[in-house]
């Protein structure tokens, strides 16, 4: 009897648990949809080219001290990848001062084709939206405001 209720329970723990990973694997399957159709739909340089002259340089200083005026408006800016996740990226734009750290916000579509994700280190030219600045606490527990751009075309600097 013990054997025939330790067999049973065996069963329905191994059932919930095929259950429970076939959720996490159908989440994998759209991850990796999502990821190839914004892939396939990745811009050449060249085919991006046309629309750069339709954004302006703004300074670090200017986004940070006027954030109303550029709220919107096509910028781009140059700089190094801190750090990258699979939506947003931290990008220095002086390496000598970080309180000069802008957020990046992006998908996969945005970078240029062949690039499969920001590598950290990288030197990267960003053409995108300026959205707003965001506080965040650094960790010397200062809060910190940095400008916010929503990606449209991210290149290697060097190209």
């Amino acid at each position: 009897m013990v054997k025939r209720i330790t067999a049973i329970l065996l069963f329905l723990f191994l059932g919930v648990a095929v259950v429970m990973n076939f959720g996490a694997f159908d989440e994998g399957v759209q991850r990796v949809k999502q990821d190839s159709k914004e892939l396939s739909s990745q811009l050449t340089e060249a085919e991006f080219q046309s629309k750069m002259n339709n954004y302006i340089y703004v300074s670090f200083d200017n986004l940070y001290e006027n954030p109303q005026i550029y709220k919107n408006t096509k910028i781009y800016q140059k700089g190094s990848v801190l750090r990258s996740d699979d939506d947003f990226a931290i990008v220095s734009l002086d390496r000598r001062d970080h309180s000069k750290d802008v957020k990046i916000k992006y998908d996969l579509s945005t970078l240029s084709k062949g690039m499969s994700r920001l590598e950290v280190g990288s030197r990267i030219k960003v053409f995108g939206k300026f959205n707003s600045v965001e506080n965040y606490t650094n960790e010397k527990g200062r809060t910190i405001t940095r400008p916010v751009i929503n990606a449209k075309f991210i290149q290697n600097a060097n190209s």
